[in-house]
């Protein structure tokens, strides 16, 4: 699906919408796609950066692979 597609595809979703809270959800979202403003990490956020640095400096990594067979094992045990 192209990007044209996509953005056809939501437009007409949205058309649909009258839930006033759900439209302002996906206006905050989308003026969080705002290129030109810098977004600053707060202090919890850094924290999980800062422990995710430590885990690959440590080697405690797994593959994409990996992670998509646990996933799938734990969604099947719900």
């Amino acid at each position: 699906m192209s990007t044209l597609d996509i953005k056809l595809e939501i437009f007409d979703k949205l058309k649909e919408v009258e839930d006033i809270a759900l439209l302002n959800r996906i206006m905050n979202l989308l003026k969080n796609t705002d290129q030109t403003e810098d977004y600053h990490l707060n202090e919890d956020e850094l924290n999980i950066i800062r422990k995710s640095e430590d885990d690959i400096t440590a080697g405690n990594v797994i593959s994409q692979k990996q992670l998509d067979k646990e996933d799938l094992e734990w969604l099947s045990k719900l």
